[in-house]
């Protein structure tokens, strides 16, 4: 738990470091300006409208694993029940909030503005999206269905700075995310539903089919007085 904390906040103080080395401010959009804190307020709304597409793939991957998908599914859910399963809420969201703010500014507001203004030519905005992206899928390399996967959100997060020109969009948007997804995958009784729950259907299932079994072995055991 505190590895998780103490690594994205080293992302975010790298991102602002290296930004201030090259000349560049990673924290794109935002602004101390009062005038300008309207934009930042919509800009952090439309982050938390962008959760809801995220969401649904989880839920559709979670509900709905083919192939790859469901071993990615069940290794994730692992891993991230054994390095959180006994984190509170407030922790999660800690891990979260300092994911959305180290990753986004490390990945976003750093490598991907920054390549744009570097690369010349009208398609440098979105040559630099691809770049951010491709990376952010490879330092979350589980394997490659999940850094796939990674890369699209990765992708995803670039569009929404392209759209709003704040680095808060992709920062709520990430935050919200990874603590809804956490907690969902650590307490899903307490959402829609739970995978969880179909072991113990099929554990309650089995008494009955044994029930139902015995009097029938019992009944071919008896001899046969004809």
């Amino acid at each position: 738990m505190r590895i998780a904390l103490l690594f994205e906040g080293v992302l975010g103080a790298a991102a602002l470091v290296i930004g201030w080395l090259v000349g560049h401010w990673p924290l794109v959009g935002i602004a101390t300006s009062g005038n300008h804190l309207r934009q930042q307020i919509l800009a952090a709304g439309w982050g938390l409208v962008a959760t809801g597409p995220l969401l649904a793939a989880l839920l559709i991957i979670d509900r709905f694993p083919i192939g790859p998908l469901r071993y990615l599914r069940d290794m994730t859910a692992e891993i991230i029940s054994h390095m959180f399963g006994r984190a509170s809420a407030l922790q999660l969201a800690a891990v979260a909030v300092a994911a959305g703010f180290g990753e986004e500014l490390l990945f976003r507001g750093l490598v991907q503005v920054g390549l744009s203004r570097l690369i010349p030519g009208p398609f440098a905005p979105w040559i630099a999206l691809a770049a951010a992206a491709i990376l952010f899928g490879i330092c979350h390399w589980l394997n490659t269905t999940y850094a796939l996967l990674a890369m699209l959100a990765g992708a995803y997060f670039g569009l929404l700075l392209l759209w709003t020109g704040s680095i808060w969009t992709p920062i709520v948007a990430h935050a919200a995310y990874d603590f809804i997804a956490l907690v969902y995958l650590i307490r899903p009784s307490r959402l829609i539903g739970s995978r969880t729950e179909e072991p113990k259907s099929q554990a309650a299932e089995e008494p009955k089919n044994q029930g139902t079994e015995e009097p029938k072995n019992q009944r071919s055991e008896e001899p046969n007085d004809g």
